[in-house]
């Protein structure tokens, strides 16, 4: 078979060599074997069908696992071969707060957690993050450099964190109708979507006490593009009027507490109105 180079949306080629079974990627004048007998894999993915797989409703082919495993291990290499001069890395270094104080910053944990990031529609997979909710900053740790690197929010697309999906949202390419720039996590992809800004704050001490880190969240229920904050049973009743008796009987019925736990009541009460409406 004559050698052919095959163009991708990533700074890398894949070169087909005269047999058919040996694929080889040029990284810094090396050429690395990877064994495939198809034609050449397009990495060009989008945020969206790597985010949003677990909602897709397509029939996959049945040599998609083989496709999909040839792409994953591809691309790692890639990014183990472009190291520290991956762009997700160009930002500033991140210090953390040295003050003493109860609680901390970042969502879920104190520790870094296993993420991946869509930066400038590229996706980064297998990262270590923080996610420091005083600042609304994503925080990976650069290797080569031994230091923690705040991630350039504005080419941030989206990013997953602990299992947690989070977009990020800007206000002033929203028409208004989002209510502030920053990150957004998404806890229900049906119509109306809901959306969870999580945000902390370094509380002041009160006597002797250290200061203290306080979590807040506010949700939004998207409806027609638009969001619109819900802080209770009643603001929910009123968004989805048209459907009020059923939407609370299925709260009377499934014994929900918007009181103890208002994100899995509005979680499920959006999913159920979903289904009745469409």
């Amino acid at each position: 078979m004559p050698g052919r180079v095959i163009f991708i949306n990533l700074p890398l080629r894949i070169i087909l060599t005269k047999r058919s079974s040996d694929w080889a990627l040029p990284v810094k004048g090396k050429r690395l074997p990877f064994m495939s007998h198809r034609v050449a894999f397009l990495l060009g993915i989008s945020c969206h069908l790597l985010f949003a797989v677990q909602s897709s409703a397509q029939q996959i082919p049945p040599d998609s696992v083989f496709y999909s495993s040839s792409v994953s291990n591809l691309y790692h290499t890639y990014l183990a071969q472009i190291g520290e001069n991956a762009r997700l890395y160009n930002g500033p270094e991140y210090i953390r707060n040295g003050v003493k104080a109860s609680g901390f910053a970042f969502f879920q944990s104190d520790s870094m957690l296993n993420g991946s990031v869509s930066y400038n529609g590229l996706i980064y997979p297998d990262l270590r993050l923080y996610y420091d909710l005083v600042q609304d900053e994503l925080v990976t740790f650069n290797y080569a450099h031994d230091a923690l690197i705040g991630i350039s929010k504005e080419n941030v697309d989206s990013f997953i964190i602990d299992g947690h999906h989070f977009i990020r949202f800007n206000a002033g390419h929203s028409n208004g109708t989002i209510p502030g720039d920053g990150y957004y996590e998404q806890l229900a992809w049906s119509e109306p979507a809901v959306y969870v800004r999580r945000e902390k704050k370094l509380l002041a001490p009160s006597g002797y006490e250290d200061p203290k880190y306080k979590q807040y969240n506010t949700y939004y229920l998207k409806i027609n593009n638009s969001f619109n904050e819900v802080g209770g049973k009643n603001e929910l009743l009123d968004l989805l009027k048209d459907h009020k008796d059923a939407v609370k009987n299925f709260i009377r019925t499934n014994k929900l507490n918007f009181k103890k736990r208002f994100e899995e009541a509005i979680v499920r009460v959006s999913v159920f109105y979903s289904q009745i409406k469409n």
